[in-house]
């Protein structure tokens, strides 16, 4: 099997659609790679922030919206380490 580098952008695209929501991809589907995990991390942050702002006012659902959000960044800190793997062997960008 012949893997491109327009089969492997494809695959990091689509497992960061599962990872993080079809809805952190929308806006940035025409930038770099790397730079579109960048602005979805940056996103998922703000959302561990708002859990954490849901702890300090004692919502229920807050422990488990930074949970979720701590589960996403860790998943996309790995991809992000297989986007480096895949810009190394085939220049995806």
């Amino acid at each position: 099997m012949t893997v491109s580098s327009a089969d492997t952008r494809r695959a990091i695209l689509k497992l960061v659609s599962v990872l993080a929501g079809p809805a952190y991809l929308q806006s940035d589907q025409n930038k770099p790679l790397n730079l579109q995990l960048e602005l979805c991390m940056e996103r998922i942050k703000a959302e561990a922030s708002e859990g954490v702002a849901l702890i300090d006012a004692c919502a229920p659902h807050g422990r488990a919206m930074l949970s979720q959000a701590q589960k996403k960044l860790d998943a996309l800190a790995e991809l992000s380490v297989l986007h480096q793997l895949a810009m190394e062997r085939f220049d995806v960008n």
